[in-house]
């Protein structure tokens, strides 16, 4: 990738995970913000060079829109915190299966009661993600496995934390790819 690619990519993903309308792979990538001019213009460009030499900037820049979604490219092409956030991310998704095994064991032994909203508090499989028991990952792959999103959605309209995180949640689901039919056989066997 050269600077001007990673530029792209950069715009096209920080938009998709902080605007409600932008899809990235609808879109594939591209943005009206994105063009050869508007780059030219930038004072900021050393940053897109930098980060041009990354192993795997896509992935780098993902990594980090995961962790936040206001991600400043020079705070990303010059911080270590952003390679960390990067490779745990890439550890993570390379061992995928792996770590929804081992995270769902954190799962309390009433399978339903970590999915149900009850009285307006959080369900237990989404607390165990805020207290930073479960990763983003494991928990994307229980609600699509499970399917509980928009009971989630109804039973926590009016909670911001709620509100915020689904954003993030729905955004960062087409990044994922794993065979939700196996997910699925790991959860059911976790809960025989």
């Amino acid at each position: 990738m050269n600077a001007f690619d990673v530029f792209k990519d950069y715009i096209a993903l920080k938009q998709h995970f902080t605007s409600k309308s932008y899809d990235y792979f609808k879109y594939h990538g591209k943005t009206r913000s994105s063009t050869a001019a508007s780059y030219n213009q930038r004072k900021d460009k050393i940053f897109f060079m930098k980060l041009a030499k990354h192993q795997d900037p896509k992935h780098f820049l993902v990594a980090n829109f995961v962790e936040s979604d206001n991600a400043w490219i020079g705070d990303l092409a010059y911080n270590e915190l952003a390679q960390e956030n990067y490779v745990r991310w890439s550890k993570r998704i390379q061992s995928l299966t792996y770590f929804f095994k081992e995270e769902i064991k954190k799962l309390n032994d009433d399978f339903d009661s970590n999915f149900i909203v009850k009285d307006g508090q959080h369900p237990y499989a989404l607390r165990l993600f805020l207290s930073k028991q479960i990763s983003m990952e494991t928990l994307v792959i229980l609600i699509d496995v499970v399917r509980c999103f928009s009971h989630w959605q109804k039973q926590m309209q009016d909670d911001f934390v709620w509100k915020d995180l689904s954003h993030k949640l729905v955004k960062y689901k087409p990044f994922l790819n794993y065979d939700r039919a196996k997910m699925k056989e790991i959860l059911l066997a976790q809960f025989k």
